[in-house]
């Protein structure tokens, strides 16, 4: 994983914890950890809500298409999602 990988990483965890307004710090949240766990407790609510927040932050737009195809089941699934929007939308804009 390279600076950015870890950036991004570290800006996902962010974003949830201050979205799903979690009782853990971004460090604390392990990619293998289930996104319908206790700790986190993902609804699809919660999901519309962190996908905003993700736009926002990264700009763009994720399509619901993506979402659905990704399979989302752990953290590391989000994280790999949001890090290949964000990867589109950053050659998107160099164009």
């Amino acid at each position: 994983m390279n600076g950015n990988d870890d950036e991004i990483t570290h800006r996902v965890r962010t974003i949830m914890v201050d979205v799903l307004d979690l009782r853990l710090k971004p460090d604390e949240i392990d990619d293998s950890a289930s996104l319908y766990s206790p700790a986190i407790q993902l609804d699809s609510l919660n999901l519309l809500q962190l996908l905003l927040a993700v736009e926002e932050e990264f700009g763009g737009h994720i399509e619901d298409e993506d979402v659905m195809e990704a399979d989302l089941e752990n953290v590391g699934d989000l994280i790999g999602l949001i890090r290949q929007h964000a990867q589109t939308h950053e050659v998107e804009g160099a164009a």
